[in-house]
Order: C-alpha cells, then sequence, then structure tokens
C-alpha cells in the first residue's frame, strides 16, 4: 500500500445555472459546460474530487472520468434533486470499482427534470488501497437539454447472450476506448446490449471487443478501436464458446467464477468447456 504520497486529482465540472438560453433547441447531442476546479490531498481514507452544480430543464445527465494513459479503478456516487412548479424528486446510485475511461449515466432521472432545475452532486473516489504512483484524473457532468436528442434508447437490439439471463454489455454504453465489457441482465431495449458479428470482430459503437493489453489468461475484456488484432479476433465454437485468436487459440471468453452480479467484468480464460463460457450471439 502506497502512503504518504501527496496526489492532485483535476477534476473539470459543470457548473453554475445553465439557462435554456444558452443551448438552441436544435441542438442533437449532449453537451457539457465545464469550468475547471483543483481537489486532492489524502483524507483519512480516499482520495475524493466533488461534482456540484445545478442544471436547469436537462433530459439526460452523465459524469464521466478518464485518467488519460493510466488505467485507475474509480467510485462514483451520486444525488440528483430536481424541482419545478408541480413539486420534486429526488434519485441517487453508485458505481463501484470502474475502471477509466468511464461513463456513469444518473438515470432514470426524477420525472421533473425536463421542465425544471436539478440540483446534482457528484463524488469520484479513488480509495486509498488502489493508489499507484501516479495519479490524475479529469471528472466532468455532461448534460442533454430538453427537447435534444438524447443517446438512443431503443430500437433493435442484438444481444450476446450468456449465463443466467445474463447479456453482455458495454458499461454506460460508451463509446470511448477502454470501455468495460461487463455482464447486465438481458434486456431487449437496451443499447447497451447490441452487437454486431463479423469477419471474427464483436463491435459495439464502432469498437470491438479486446482482451486489454493482450494480457492474456485472467486478462479484462474491453471495448477498443479495431484494429485487426488478433487479441480482439474471436470463433464461435460449436459448444457456445467464444475462442479469442492470440495465445494459440486456448483463451475463451469468460464470466469470472459464474458471477451473475451486474456489472461484472469479462475476461478471457483457458477454455474449458463450462456454462461460463457459453455465449449465444446475435
Amino acid at each position: 500500500m502506497m502512503r504518504g504520497i501527496r496526489r492532485l486529482v483535476v477534476c473539470t465540472a459543470a457548473t453554475g445555472l445553465l439557462t435554456a438560453g444558452l443551448v438552441g433547441a436544435s441542438l442533437q447531442a449532449a453537451h457539457a459546460q465545464n469550468v475547471a476546479v483543483v481537489c486532492g490531498g489524502n483524507g483519512s481514507n480516499d482520495y475524493v474530487c466533488n461534482l456540484d452544480t445545478t442544471i436547469s430543464s436537462a433530459s439526460a445527465i452523465s459524469v464521466t472520468a478518464d485518467s488519460g494513459a493510466a488505467d485507475e479503478n474509480l467510485d462514483v456516487n451520486w444525488t440528483v434533486a430536481c424541482t419545478d412548479s408541480s413539486g420534486g424528486g429526488n434519485q441517487a446510485g453508485a458505481t463501484d470499482n470502474a475502471s477509466t475511461p468511464l461513463t456513469v449515466p444518473l438515470t432514470p432521472l426524477p420525472s421533473v427534470a425536463n421542465d425544471g432545475t436539478c440540483q446534482v452532486n457528484v463524488g469520484i473516489t479513488l480509495p486509498a488501497h488502489r493508489v499507484t504512483p501516479v495519479i490524475d484524473f479529469t471528472g466532468s457532468l455532461v448534460y442533454t437539454p430538453a427537447g435534444s436528442t438524447p443517446p438512443p434508447t431503443s430500437g433493435a437490439v442484438h444481444p450476446v447472450k450468456g449465463l443466467d439471463g445474463k447479456c453482455l454489455d458495454d458499461k454506460g454504453n460508451s463509446s470511448a476506448n477502454r470501455a468495460l465489457a461487463v455482464i447486465w441482465s438481458c434486456s431487449s431495449t437496451d443499447q447497451a446490449q447490441n452487437w454486431s458479428f463479423s469477419n471474427g470482430e464483436l463491435t459495439h459503437n464502432g469498437n470491438c471487443l479486446n482482451d486489454q493489453g493482450n494480457a492474456g489468461s485472467g486478462g479484462h475484456v474491453i471495448l477498443y478501436s479495431c484494429n485487426g488484432g488478433s487479441n480482439e479476433k474471436w470463433s464461435e465454437l460449436a459448444n457456445g464458446e467464444l475462442k479469442l485468436q492470440a495465445h494459440n487459440g486456448q483463451l475463451c471468453l469468460d464470466d469470472p467464477r459464474s458471477s451473475t452480479k451486474n456489472g461484472t467484468q469479462l475476461i478471457v480464460y483457458t477454455c474449458h468447456d463450462t456454462a461460463n463460457q457459453k455465449w449465444s450471439l446475435p
């Protein structure tokens, strides 16, 4: 465990009241208003960065965090309190031990969010026991103004089905490199579970399912820019296994320890013809 080393955590936060006049009604993508703030220092247990702001007329809000070339595992906790002329509502949530870069949708928003004001409070935390010698990460709040088009939430979904009603899922429906490939309860409307399989590549949001760093047995599975590498080429076997071309074709896509917990990151592991390595392709 590293102790006594000062860390600087740089966060970019959307701050201030975002008024309707700042965003045209024709806007079609999520936008963030960012103001740099500095947080950090070693508290009793954690390195914490707080993103607190007030957002008006939002149809979707998310928090993103990135640590550049480093690969950090962060915890994100959030609350959203929204009010309008008819009343108010609150929601809260958390994502634990998620690898950067990460995108966490703050959903579901309270029903008043589209015509009211939301106070958003987000804490991004690096627990002390995960600290490495150099830590820098940025965080931001991203919102979709009411009346603009949020990220797709409907349409045809082509899932990769696995053990016990769980499906291969792009955590946060991200399009960023190194987005986590996890298991999640299968849903016919969840675009994070929409995959295609062609030329040996499993793709989602334009990225390929990838053995991170070509790590080999026990290595984590992520989404990454398709480059034709053997660590992103898969073969569908007759017994339902998805075999990786790299490492002499000895590794398969694996739900570690036959987990049924939503959010469990998938790995590649020595093929052994068990239920946690059986997948049904779209």
